[in-house]
C-alpha cells in the first residue's frame, strides 16, 4: 500500500463529543444526567520525537472517531479469531497509513489500510474501503495468507505489518508499536491496560450555552433570542459548541478541533489586520471546531467541506446545523429559521468576531445550498 507518511508531532487531533438527552451548560456550566460522550483517549507510544533515543515516545491522544476506528478492528479481530498480536499488527499499520481515520485518501489507496483494489488474492475487492470493518476484514485475509504463523514468527511486528502493506517503508511502522499494545491492552480486555487513559480534553467557549436534546437558546451574546431546533443532538451540540465562542476575535487560519488558535500570514488583507498575532477562529476553523465535538471531522479550506460532504441540499432544504457557502472563501453554520428570520454562526472576516448573522442569501456567490456533516440530520 502507499503511506501517507503522516506520522504525528505531537498531539493528535483532540476531540469530545457532546452528546445530549438533558440540559448541557457550555463554557462554564455543568451537563446532567445524560448519554455519556464517547471517550478522547490518551495513549503512549506515538512516532519517537526527532531527534529522540530509542524507545523516546511522546502521547498521542485519539479523537472519537479514531476510537471507533480502532474498535472496529478489534471487533473483527475477535469474531475471526485473530491473536492480540495481529491486533497489534494491524493497528501500528493503520496509525501510519491513515493515522486511524477511515475517510484517508492518497490516490487510488482508500481507508484505513490504504488499500488499492482488488488487492492481493483479492481481498480488498468488494466493499467500500472507507469502512473501517471490511478493512480490517481485508488486512487480516492477507496477514493470514502472508504470514499464516504469524502468532509465533519471529520477525518484529513492523515487518510482518509490511508483508500485509507491502509500502516499502515498513521500518515506519515500528514507531507504533508501544502505542498499538496500549490500545490492543485496552480494548480487547476492557481493563485499561497499557495506558490508554480516557478523558475530555477538548476546550469550551466562554459564553454559557443551553441545549436541551435537539433543541438549543440562542445566548444573549448572540443579540438574537429564539431557539435553535435541529434533527439531531449531535448537531445540537455541534452548534452550542461554537456559539459558546461568540465575540471570539477572527483570525485568518486560526482555529483547530481544540479551539481558537493564532492565525497566519496571508500575505494580503488579514496580515493588514495582524492576524498573525491574534488567536481565534477563521470561517473554516469555526466550523471545523464545532463539529470535532461531536466527533466529525470537517476538512480545511472552506471549499472542501461542501466538495467532500456526503449530503448537499438546496437551500430551501437546508436544515440546522447545515454548512452554508459563499463562492470559496467563506462557510457559515445554518441556525435555520428563528423568528422568521434565516439565521447563521460565522467568524466573517479579518477586524471582526465570532457572531450570529442573517444569512445574506442576496449575495453575488451565495451558492445557495447547505452541506450536511450528520447525515442523520437528513
Amino acid at each position: 500500500m502507499k503511506p501517507l507518511g503522516r506520522i504525528l508531532t505531537g498531539a493528535a487531533l483532540v476531540v469530545a463529543a457532546l452528546i445530549v438527552g438533558g440540559l448541557l451548560l457550555l463554557g462554564g456550566g455543568d451537563a446532567e444526567a445524560g448519554p455519556t460522550p464517547p471517550p478522547t483517549c490518551t495513549a503512549p507510544g506515538a512516532a519517537p520525537r526527532q531527534p529522540a533515543a530509542p524507545r523516546d515516545y511522546a502521547g498521542v491522544t485519539l479523537s472519537p472517531s479514531q476510537m471507533d476506528a480502532a474498535r472496529a478492528i478489534v471487533g473483527v479481530a475477535k469474531g475471526l479469531s485473530i491473536s492480540r498480536r495481529g491486533v497489534i499488527i494491524a493497528v501500528q499499520a493503520a496509525m501510519q497509513e491513515s493515522t486511524l481515520n477511515p475517510a484517508a485518501e492518497n490516490g487510488n489507496a482508500l481507508g484505513l489500510f490504504q488499500q488499492i483494489a482488488p488487492g492481493p488474492f483479492n481481498a480488498y475487492a468488494g466493499y467500500d474501503r472507507h469502512d473501517p470493518e471490511p478493512a480490517a476484514r481485508g488486512f487480516f485475509a492477507v496477514l493470514a495468507k502472508r504470514v499464516p504463523g504469524y502468532e509465533t514468527d519471529s520477525r518484529p511486528n513492523h515487518e510482518l505489518a509490511e508483508e500485509v502493506e507491502r509500502s516499502g517503508e515498513g521500518h515506519r511502522y515500528q514507531g507504533w508499536q508501544a502505542f498499538a499494545e496500549a490500545v490492543a491492552g485496552a480494548l480487547l480486555t476492557g481493563s485499561g491496560n497499557g495506558g490508554l487513559r480516557c478523558t475530555d480534553r477538548s476546550v469550551k467557549g466562554r459564553v454559557p450555552v443551553t441545549v436541551r436534546g435537539t433543541e438549543v437558546d440562542l445566548p444573549a451574546q448572540s443579540s438574537y433570542s429564539g431557539v435553535v431546533v435541529t434533527a439531531h443532538p449531535r448537531i445540537a451540540a455541534a452548534l452550542a459548541a461554537g456559539l459558546s465562542w461568540l465575540g471570539t476575535t477572527y483570525a485568518w487560519g486560526g482555529g483547530d478541533a481544540n479551539g481558537p488558535t493564532k492565525g497566519t500570514r496571508d500575505g494580503g488583507v488579514a496580515d493588514e489586520h495582524g492576524d498573525y498575532t491574534k488567536v481565534g477562529f477563521d470561517c473554516s476553523g469555526l466550523t471545523l471546531y464545532s463539529y470535532a465535538q461531536v466527533g466529525v471531522t470537517l476538512v480545511r479550506p472552506s471549499s472542501a467541506q461542501r466538495t467532500t460532504a456526503e449530503v448537499v441540499v438546496p437551500f430551501a432544504q437546508a436544515r440546522a446545523g447545515d454548512l452554508l457557502f459563499w463562492g470559496t472563501h467563506h462557510v457559515a453554520l445554518y441556525l435555520g429559521k428563528v423568528a422568521g428570520q434565516d439565521l447563521m454562526l460565522e467568524a466573517p472576516s479579518s477586524g471582526d468576531v465570532v457572531k450570529v448573522s442573517p444569512v445574506r442569501v442576496g449575495s453575488g456567490d451565495f451558492r445557495d445550498v447547505g452541506a450536511r456533516p450528520i447525515p442523520e440530520g437528513r
